[in-house]
C-alpha cells in the first residue's frame, strides 16, 4: 500500500479573522468552537449623530438624545445631527432681567433692560422706582404746586399758604 504524506507530516492551518464589525463586542476565536463574539458594554461607540450620547448596551450601540439648552431665553436651541447643538439668537423671545424698573427685550441674544420713567403727573408726589416692585409715588407736601387758577389759594409747602394773582403775598414760615 502506498501512503501519501499530506502536509509533509505537519498540518498547517491559516488563522481566521473573527470580526463581526460590531464595536460593542469583543471578538475572539475558541479553538474548539471557532469565532466568539462577547457583548462588552464598556466599549465606546458612535452612531455618527452629534445629537446623541452613545453607549454600548447588550452588544448594540445605543444613542440617547442630548438636551441643547444654553440657559439663555434670548436664543432658540436646537440640534443639528452633523454639528451638534445650535443656539440661534431670537429677538422675538420674551425675557426679564428681574428688575421692575426696566422694560426688557432680547437684543442680539442678550436680555437688555431699558429704564422706565416713573411719572404719575402729580407734582405733589415724589416719583421713584423700586427694582423689586416698580414705580413708587410718595406724597410730599413740601413740593411746590399750582392749580393754574389765580383765584385760589394753594398749598406750596406744608403749613404755608400763598395767594395767586397780581398781589402775590408770601407768608413767612413760623416754624424754624
Amino acid at each position: 500500500m502506498h501512503h501519501r504524506r499530506l502536509c509533509h507530516g505537519i498540518c498547517v492551518g491559516t488563522a481566521i479573522v473573527c470580526d463581526d464589525g460590531n464595536v460593542c463586542t469583543d471578538d475572539s476565536c475558541d479553538p474548539a468552537t471557532g469565532c466568539v463574539y462577547t457583548n462588552d458594554d464598556s466599549n465606546s461607540c458612535s452612531d455618527n449623530n452629534a445629537c446623541t450620547t452613545d453607549a454600548c448596551v447588550e452588544g448594540v450601540c445605543v444613542g440617547t438624545a442630548i438636551v441643547c439648552d444654553d440657559g439663555n431665553v434670548c436664543t432658540d436651541d436646537s440640534c443639528d445631527p452633523a454639528t451638534g447643538c445650535v443656539y440661534t439668537n431670537d429677538d422675538t423671545n420674551l425675557c426679564s432681567d428681574n428688575n421692575a424698573c426696566t422694560t426688557d427685550a432680547c437684543v442680539a441674544g442678550i436680555c437688555v433692560g431699558t429704564a422706565i420713567v416713573c411719572d404719575d403727573g402729580y407734582v405733589c408726589t415724589d416719583d421713584s422706582c423700586n427694582p423689586a416692585t416698580g414705580c413708587v409715588y410718595t406724597n410730599d407736601d413740601t413740593n411746590i404746586c399750582s392749580d393754574n387758577n389765580a383765584c385760589t389759594i394753594r398749598r406750596l409747602r406744608h403749613g404755608d399758604l400763598r395767594r395767586h394773582g397780581n398781589r402775590l403775598r408770601r407768608r413767612q414760615r413760623l416754624h424754624r
